[in-house]
């Protein structure tokens, strides 16, 4: 059976209430004042709500978000997050960004995975990441890239172990012939990323993907459409990004959006939608 489902990412939902002081000595006093100044009038939680909404007209089999769930990592945050996708109505699957390991702090105390864990089961190999979900013939396999960074830094890295252990999970589904959707904040094709923004270890990814392949590649974080394809080892892997999910701007190719994938081992179709100002509105021009 094919999997139906909209993929979205970088939703950014706010709650500061019951914020501490002390939690704003460190990287969230820069990031706060960006908040304040401009992040917090261009994203809206009612465009998020809207993607739920069309998620069950469609009818879709599950919500997939790649990262950046909140804004400074806090837990009235994630509080919102969880109480958010509790309510969908629908599966959702969800990987974290650097916005939701925005200090060491959180890193350290683990504070997505405490409050998001549920939407993340799936098997494991003595590790959090990555994960993988057999829904059918298609697997979701979920890659961290989250790493806490300076101020105006939003790096990302998978690092080495988690790679030996994609580079595994990776062959093994292949063997299994399941079709293989790699789920990842960080953009992973060369040139993209913003200065002080890309995947650290981007190439040492790309040669994970060029040995054992994909059948597509999700990730968010940039804020914008994005597509290309990285080298696999019988045929181009189709990557595909996608603008933040709550972002209002006009601007093209920034608008808000999101992505209704059908994915099955020999085909992928997708429709992508973008914020016109009112409404989401299919793009027939952008279906893959």
């Amino acid at each position: 059976m094919p999997l139906r489902f909209i993929h979205c990412s970088d939703i950014h939902l706010l709650d500061l209430k019951g914020a501490q002081l002390g939690q704003w000595l460190n990287k969230r006093l820069t990031g706060g004042v960006n908040l304040l100044l401009n992040r917090r009038r261009k994203h809206s939680h009612n465009l998020f709500d809207q993607i739920v909404v069309h998620a069950r007209e469609y009818a879709v089999d599950r919500l997939v978000i790649t990262g950046d769930l909140t804004n400074l990592a806090l837990a009235p945050e994630f509080e919102l997050v969880r109480s958010k996708l509790r309510e969908v109505g629908l599966p959702v699957t969800v990987i974290p960004g650097n916005h939701d390991t925005y200090t060491r702090g959180a890193a350290r105390s683990r504070r997505f995975e405490t409050f998001l864990g549920e939407f993340m089961e799936g098997e494991r190999d003595d590790a959090d990441y990555p994960f993988v979900q057999r829904l059918g013939d298609v697997a979701l396999i979920g890659v961290s890239t989250a790493i806490p960074s300076l101020p105006l830094v939003a790096v990302g890295e998978v690092g080495e172990e988690q790679l030996a252990r994609l580079d595994r999970v990776l062959a093994q589904l292949a063997g299994e012939g399941l079709a293989r959707v790699v789920l990842i904040h960080h953009p992973v094709l060369p040139g993209v990323a913003k200065p002080r923004h890309g995947l650290l270890d981007l190439e040492a990814f790309g040669k994970v993907i060029a040995r054992h392949g994909a059948e597509l590649i999700l990730h968010g974080h940039e804020h914008r459409r994005i597509e290309g394809t990285l080298p696999g080892p019988s045929r181009p892997v189709p990557v595909h990004g996608v603008g933040s999910g709550t972002y209002l701007s006009q601007e093209p190719g920034k608008h808000g959006a999101f992505s209704l994938y059908t994915v099955e081992p020999r085909a992928i179709t997708r429709v992508y939608h973008w914020w016109n100002g009112a409404a989401f509105a299919a793009d027939p021009s952008a279906a893959y």
